[in-house]
């Protein structure tokens, strides 16, 4: 039960959050007028160092004379700073390292910009939040453009080497709705990696190694996503395992771009195939005996109960019974690797959950994306911060 506050708690409360934001507002207040005079004296300096002289010297190594100053704004972290005295030359065509004059928010706003847009805020909402903020409205275009100078850092994922030193390979694709002439659907197809950084340490660390969107997941798509991979390093000489949900274009692919390792069919996916075609009244105690097969300590052990739960429910589930029994053997071969890894390398679920972190964060953008270009992006930003999350996370 929730302890109730008494009267003098709430008036104490009240007095440290008004306290807090007086605090605020004057350290706010205090560091705009400190950057407004620091930007002012800089823009001097450098004004003096490119004409090659200080205010009223005379010297016969000046490059030019003053010529007045103009104001303009610039916005910031603490809010919009006013009337900024920008000294002009008398040729003209000056521009400041401190600012590009036709710039007029800071590259920390524009990555607070972006920021808050990756986090799952839609672009309505995000013009609210900046101006809340910053005490400056952005248009919907702004928050655009300032997402647009991602499109390098993508590039730059994109073609990143990957170090063959991939342990498991987990392959997936997310349902993603795009907007061209209407919604089109299309899926995301993503692979994420366990590995070691060095060959002899102990822990193991986890990436999202790429993502790609396309029309369908059929066979060509997964094909050359997988080319990929292997041109950008991932040849497999690590690689123990790749784990998947079965799909036949996906396994189709992986045959003819590592042929020689092991599928591992994800068992969640498995067992949610089996539960569709059980019998409503029987799938509680079906199930149950079913889950019981993958708790076992070794392959021969789950082989024994499969076979005694195909005797028990084959009369009754049939359909079932067939379901676990096609692929069964792919869906085992993390018996093969030590104890400790077996939770996390027999199921897709460390990258289903990723994908749920993509939805949280679509979701106030109505679970679509504007266009291709802008997918690309946002997914790129929440890759970004999902592997930074988990770089100092070993597994």
């Amino acid at each position: 039960m929730k302890a109730r506050r008494l009267p003098q708690e709430k008036i104490v409360l009240e007095v440290v959050e008004n306290l807090q934001e007086i605090i605020w507002a004057k350290i706010a207040s205090g560091v705009k007028g400190f950057i407004k005079t620091f930007i002012e004296n800089l823009l001097r300096e450098e004004l003096s160092h490119k004409l090659g002289a200080s205010r009223y010297e005379r010297t016969s190594s000046r490059r030019g004379y003053r010529n007045g100053h103009y104001m303009r704004d610039l916005l910031t972290r603490f809010g919009p700073i006013e009337r900024i005295e920008v000294p002009r030359m008398d040729r003209g065509g000056m521009g400041f390292s401190v600012f590009d004059r036709y710039e007029r928010r800071r590259r920390d706003v524009d990555c607070a910009i972006g920021r808050l847009f990756l986090n799952g805020v839609s672009t309505r909402k995000l013009k609210g939040i900046v101006k809340e903020i910053y005490g400056q409205e952005v248009s919907a275009q702004t928050v655009s453009s300032t997402l647009a100078s991602l499109d390098k850092e993508l590039e730059r994922f994109k073609d990143k080497p990957i170090d063959d030193t991939v342990e498991f390979l987990f392959l997936d694709g997310i349902s993603q709705k795009v907007r061209e002439i209407g919604i089109e659907k299309k899926v995301m197809l993503c692979a994420f990696a366990i590995y070691h950084k060095r060959p002899q340490e102990d822990n193991r660390h986890r990436e999202i190694l790429s993502f790609q969107l396309t029309e369908v997941e059929d066979e060509a798509s997964w094909r050359g996503f997988l080319s990929d991979l292997k041109g950008r390093g991932l040849h497999g000489k690590s690689l123990k395992l790749i784990i998947t949900d079965g799909n036949p274009a996906l396994l189709k692919a992986i045959k003819s771009i590592y042929p020689f390792i092991k599928g591992q069919r994800c068992m969640a996916h498995k067992m949610r195939n089996v539960a569709v075609k059980i019998r409503k009244v029987n799938r509680p105690h079906c199930l149950r005996e079913a889950k019981l097969i993958f708790q076992a300590d070794s392959r021969k052990e789950a082989i024994r109960r499969f076979k005694s739960w195909e005797t028990r429910w084959f009369i009754e589930e049939e359909r079932a019974v067939r379901c676990m029994r096609k692929d069964l053997f792919s869906c085992l071969h993390y018996y093969d690797l030590d104890k400790e890894l077996w939770k996390s390398i027999r199921t897709t679920n460390i990258l289903e959950r990723s994908f749920r972190e993509m939805r949280r964060r679509t979701r106030p953008m109505n679970n679509f994306f504007t266009n291709e270009a802008s997918a690309n992006r946002i997914m790129h930003g929440i890759t970004d911060m999902l592997n930074n999350n988990w770089k100092d996370n070993a597994l």
